[in-house]
């Protein structure tokens, strides 16, 4: 009896590490695949070089500090005015390796205008906003110089002066909030009937043509430009907001000129929808981490953005807010 009850307690014991063992090993086959990243995060950015978008992931690429030095590989996927870039993202896997930049505007413009059924601003995983841009109406060295223009009122001057000539106003996208915003601008203005709005697929296309001057007048946004405005070829008449803005400290805002235009253009990260919220965190935490850094902030700075973190449910509550806003000038552009 004293054996068995020997043999009994050893077996027991036995067990017992065996267990343990089998545990730690579980534990540690567990935290390995609940590792992440394991591998380079690509980033789809929407647009070609050189735009808003591009300039500011190139900017976090170099910031950013992933878990076990992963990096953030920007790639440009280029087309229909960001559209093409948004899709590839929502129909990519949501394994945390396949996100996107890109402003909410344009993102909630494809459903509100009718661009899309899918109302992509809801579907797709916000991860989080970073910066504000912002939108400013624009003239060229050119253009200025002919006509004498310094200032949007000498603009609308010389439109009533010239009422069988229409100028062209160039913007990014024809159903996108830039080109919305236009429209509502050049409304209150009361030179709506004498303009011709001209959709561009992307910033660089559009001061590729305002420098040109195949444009008279362009909608861009302040990251977009500040090498042709150092440059003198282009002269911002007017930024789309209600307080100046940092980069453009002397360009009056449409408040000041009596224009009710008021939409500042966020931008930020997204990923396909149903994504690991331990995957979500860790991004929305390294980009956070990446607006404290200073070297960043400065780097922003001179870029024309000005950092604004905000978490995706916040961010996400921000847009339900802009649809709202901005859905009565959407539907009153698709009947036009």
């Amino acid at each position: 009896m004293k054996k068995n009850a020997q043999n009994f307690v050893w077996a027991a014991a036995g067990a017992a590490v065996l267990a343990l063992a089998a545990a730690a090993v579980t534990a540690g086959c567990s935290k390995k695949e609940s590792a992440y990243p394991v591998k380079p995060v690509t980033c789809i950015i929407p647009y070609a070089p050189g735009g808003g978008s591009d300039t500011l992931t190139r900017a976090v690429m170099k910031a950013i500090k992933l878990p076990g030095g992963q990096p953030l590989v920007g790639v440009n996927t280029e087309g229909a005015a960001g559209y093409t870039g948004a899709v590839r993202t929502f129909n990519s896997a949501p394994d945390g390796y396949t996100i996107m930049t890109h402003n909410t505007m344009d993102v909630l413009a494809y459903f509100e205008s009718g661009q899309d059924n899918v109302p992509l601003w809801s579907e797709l995983t916000t991860i989080a906003l970073v910066v504000s841009d912002y939108n400013l109406v624009c003239t060229n060295k050119t253009a200025a110089s002919q006509n004498g223009w310094k200032s949007i009122e000498d603009v609308v001057a010389w439109v009533k002066e010239h009422p069988g000539e229409k100028l062209r106003w160039g913007t990014v996208g024809a159903q996108t909030v830039n080109m919305v915003d236009t429209k509502r601008i050049a409304r209150e203005l009361g030179i709506y009937d004498n303009i011709v709005f001209v959709p561009y697929d992307g910033g660089a296309n559009s001061r590729t043509a305002a420098l040109a001057n195949e444009i008279q007048l362009e909608t861009c946004t302040a990251s977009e430009i500040p090498g042709v405005v150092a440059s003198g070829d282009n002269i911002p008449l007017m930024v789309v907001n209600d307080k100046r803005i940092a980069s453009n400290p002397d360009v009056p805002t449409t408040v000041e000129k009596g224009v009710n235009v008021t939409t500042a253009k966020p931008r930020g990260y997204f990923g396909p929808k149903g994504m690991n919220a331990a995957h979500v965190k860790t991004l929305s935490d390294a980009l956070k981490a990446v607006c404290e850094d200073s070297e960043f902030q400065a780097t922003i700075k001179k870029l024309g953005f000005d950092i604004n973190f905000v978490d995706g449910p916040a961010a996400v509550e921000r847009t339900k807010a802009w649809v709202a806003e901005l859905q009565p000038y959407f539907d009153e552009m698709k009947k036009q």
